[in-house]
């Protein structure tokens, strides 16, 4: 009984030890303004510093926050992927140490038994890092690129590159002429869910997976106001079989967080994409769609719109990975 007391006295002490240089929180709706503080100013297009983002896939933990001398720092732990951060945000227009900050992170990760990395640096804190510790090793993330359109292209369909897009436009306008498209709003909630309940059945499969994407949708469309969403539906004789939700990630770019449809229905996809393009984005230059998570049938989608760039993100680390198995997820399952 003693040797066991003595264990959680060393047990609490290290907790105690690790835990003194941050105080990490639960990303929750009340520190919106908070975090946007340090995050809005840089103009980043980055998808992953949307409030928005981390808000609804954060839950329970996987995401949390912690500021220390005007520096805001992110803090990553999801199921079977060691525990990472993104690089340390500052505090726009403050001078900070910012290599003592990244120190400071990779001590942390140190002491949880993490193989230190910060994921998804992009600009310009791809800059900041690489300055501040140039002796870390840099890996590119392609899985989590984001892809960028115009936005008048993604509405108009212009040109031979996208004439596929167009066929598909037309099959749907000649089989439906009568849908309707509706800006999102808390009437549709539970349509909403319904669609993606039959979406995920079409997968055939079950998987933890989707039932946190599933919260992580039902969180958005409950919250939409507050995070500033702004959505879109197709409807087809009163049924709801498209809906998608996004945000002004900066003022000259919106960004796409969900896209669900019922893929029975030809066109479907295309059609949402650009109905809410062409209704939710008028005064926006770029549209972001995110990454493509190395999954190959959306990297395929992704590319079929030709993006006209992409935010590129990187991995810092303390010893070359390049070869490392299970350090970032999806691109080490082949």
């Amino acid at each position: 009984m003693q040797c066991m007391n003595e264990i959680e006295v060393e047990e609490k002490k290290e907790e105690k030890t690790i835990n003194s240089v941050f105080i990490f929180q639960p990303i929750t709706l009340d520190k919106k303004a908070l975090i946007e503080s340090y995050t809005k100013p840089w103009g980043a297009e980055c998808s992953d510093l949307s409030f928005a983002n981390m808000f609804i896939w954060g839950t329970e933990g996987k995401m949390q926050y912690a500021e220390k001398d005007n520096v805001l720092f992110i803090k990553l732990d999801f199921i079977g992927v060691p525990v990472y951060f993104w690089a340390p945000i500052p505090k726009f227009g403050v001078k900070v140490d910012y290599r003592k900050a990244v120190c400071d992170a990779i001590d942390y990760m140190k002491k949880l038994g993490s193989e230190p990395t910060f994921r998804s640096v992009s600009k310009p804190f791809y800059e900041m890092l690489q300055n501040a510790c140039p002796q870390l090793y840099i890996q590119p993330t392609d899985i989590a690129w984001d892809y960028i359109y115009e936005r008048e292209k993604m509405e108009t369909l212009k040109g031979k590159k996208l004439h596929a897009k167009r066929n598909h436009i037309n099959k749907f306008l000649s089989l439906y002429p009568d849908f309707e498209y509706r800006k999102l709003d808390s009437s549709m909630i539970q349509d909403c869910i319904a669609l993606y309940d039959q979406w995920q059945e079409e997968k055939e499969e079950e998987s933890t997976e989707y039932n946190e994407e599933r919260e992580s949708v039902l969180l958005a469309l409950k919250h939409m106001e507050e995070l500033g969403l702004v959505g879109g539906a197709i409807f087809i004789d009163e049924k709801l079989v498209a809906f998608t939700l996004g945000e002004r990630l900066q003022p000259h770019m919106q960004l796409v967080h969900i896209e669900k449809a019922e893929a029975s229905y030809e066109g479907i996809y295309p059609m949402i994409n650009q109905q809410y393009v062409k209704n939710e984005c008028m005064d926006v230059e770029l549209i972001n769609r995110e990454e493509d998570m190395g999954i190959e049938g959306m990297r395929k989608a992704k590319r079929a719109y030709y993006p006209v760039k992409m935010i590129e993100k990187f991995m810092f680390s303390t010893h070359d990975l390049s070869q490392a198995k299970g350090i970032w997820g999806r691109e080490n399952e082949n």
